[in-house]
């Protein structure tokens, strides 16, 4: 035996030369040596139990070795952790496995460290999917702007849990968004038809904007720059103004610059109406009728048109305007007779109209027509029948009693005209029972 070791011994000295084989194989280099050799035999044959000791020693005595060390360890790392019941162990042996990693760096000049990074973070996710705050952090020191999508979307998802947890402050979450979201921007303009990558750049935008953080005044603060510095940028801008109207920040400076942009970007009969809604909130009636005049007279889809008369006439009814309401509801159900929630608008615009009738039927008629508009919603629109089903039953409580009817000689059933402002129709006697 001390015969082999001293051949082998010599052999190598030989090949390297003395300085190299100290350096990379220890004081014992023969040992070294061997122990690399036995372990590499039971390893390609998958016997890791076996090899396990002697590559054990290799890490001890001569860890500079060979890259291969830390390579092959993963494997059997790995191997030796599925099988691993007893939980305290189990972390022990997931210490050891990510510690591959770091000696791997420590001692060899790795020409892709991001990526060893990367799949070290990937490690932690996989055997530690509760640890968010290690998933952050060994994701936040790969993340740039070349790296893999996917680990930007881990890292925002990462860093929701811990913000949601309170762990990751607000101006923090924030900032790592910002971050994150213009590299998610970045890849997705390189590879516009990549939808992989659209994918998780929506999910890098979901991860902030599903959060509390996303309110008005700090999602302002995060566009604002942005907008700023790309306010030609078609994409950019359309972003920014989907953004704030999902959010509901559309009485924000910043959204009214934005629209502005993107109408001149891009006129449309939707940046029209965008900005007919933004000067409607600023009370300019003018100019947020001359827009919405536009927008309506250039759409030439049926259901956007309908959607425009539909959400001014919503508008107005916010404010008290039945009439307009009524006029506009009308108007979204001529552009399309399938807009259910035209009809719940017009029926609620109806119900709130008074004044109507000289005696208790004629006095509450008029919830016979706004019910009936309810019924024409759930059925142009299924989809609705739950919110429709609401309103029935709601304003059916207003409907004329059995003794109303009876002592003015009106009949369920029969035909009723009503008139009351805005209204001349004819609908049929329902009492309320």
């Amino acid at each position: 035996m001390k015969t082999l070791k001293f051949i082998v011994f010599t052999l190598l000295i030989g090949a390297l030369g003395t300085n190299v084989s100290a350096q990379r194989y220890g004081k014992d280099s023969v040992q070294c040596i061997l122990n690399i050799q036995g372990y590499e035999t039971e390893y390609r044959s998958k016997n890791y139990d076996a090899a396990l000791p002697q590559w054990r020693e290799v890490l001890k005595i001569c860890p500079q070795a060979s890259e291969n060390v830390y390579i092959r360890g993963l494997t059997m790392m790995r191997y030796l952790i599925d099988k691993t019941t007893d939980p305290a162990l189990k972390e022990a042996r997931i210490d050891s496995l990510l510690m591959l990693y770091d000696k791997r760096i420590e001692y060899f000049n790795v020409k892709d460290k991001t990526e060893l990074l990367h799949n070290k973070a990937k490690e932690i996710q996989n055997y530690r999917p509760d640890n968010h705050k290690a998933i952050y952090e060994a994701y936040k020191v790969v993340v740039n702007k070349d790296i893999d999508l996917m680990a930007t979307a881990k890292l925002m998802l990462s860093a929701r849990e811990l913000y949601e947890k309170k762990e990751l402050s607000q101006e923090d979450f924030t900032n790592i968004y910002t971050e994150m979201s213009d590299i998610a921007e970045l890849q997705v303009k390189a590879a516009p038809d990549d939808t992989v990558k659209i994918a998780l750049k929506a999910a890098v935008e979901s991860a902030f904007l599903t959060t509390d953080a996303a309110d008005c005044e700090n999602l302002v603060k995060v566009l604002d720059e942005r907008f700023k510095t790309n306010r030609d940028n078609e994409e950019t801008v359309k972003m920014v103004v989907n953004l704030l109207s999902q959010k509901d920040c559309t009485d924000t400076e910043l959204y009214y610059e934005a629209v502005e942009s993107y109408n001149k970007l891009n006129p449309s009969p939707n940046a029209s109406y965008s900005l007919a809604r933004v000067y409607y909130s600023k009370k300019d009636m003018e100019k947020a009728m001359q827009f919405f005049k536009e927008a309506t007279e250039t759409e030439t889809d049926a259901v956007n048109k309908s959607k425009y008369f539909y959400e001014f006439g919503s508008l107005f009814l916010k404010e008290g305007k039945r009439n307009d309401a009524i006029s506009y509801a009308k108007r979204a159900i001529a552009a399309y007779p399938k807009n259910g929630r035209a009809y719940l608008l017009l029926g609620t615009a109806y119900a709130g109209l008074s004044g109507c009738g000289d005696d208790e039927v004629g006095k509450r008629a008029i919830f016979w027509i706004a019910v009936d508009q309810f019924i024409k919603a759930k059925q142009m629109d299924p989809g609705i029948a739950a919110e429709a089903n609401k309103s029935i039953n709601t304003y059916s409580q207003h409907f004329p009693t059995v003794d109303d009817a009876f002592f003015l000689n009106i009949l369920d059933g029969q035909e009723y005209k009503v008139q009351c402002g805005p209204v001349n129709e004819t609908t049929i006697v329902r009492t309320k029972k």
